[in-house]
């Protein structure tokens, strides 16, 4: 029982997850590094990975924001936002 109660403590704060990756990837990966530093290494590349695409998401957004080429997409953007506010005020 007391295993248990260590395995729980250990593992509070993460989650564990089930991806697909092809076996020769996971191979030389696992071959690469040690199993203690595994975990960690593909949270890094998790954490890259996501800033990475949250950086873009912003370029795109200041872009919309600022370029006279997206004009036409806040026209869009400002006439959505006047409705919903008309609709919310109906509510």
């Amino acid at each position: 029982m007391q295993n248990d109660t260590k395995d729980k403590k250990s593992q509070a704060g993460f989650q564990r997850a089930v991806y697909s990756i092809k076996p020769d990837v996971l191979a030389r990966f696992n071959a690469l590094y040690p199993t203690r530093d595994r975990s960690k290494l593909v949270e890094q590349f998790l954490l890259h990975k996501v800033s990475e695409k949250e950086r873009a998401f912003v370029e795109a957004a200041r872009l919309i924001e600022n370029d006279p080429q997206y004009s036409s997409i806040r026209e869009v953007s400002d006439d959505m936002d006047s409705l919903t506010t008309e609709t919310l005020k109906t509510l």
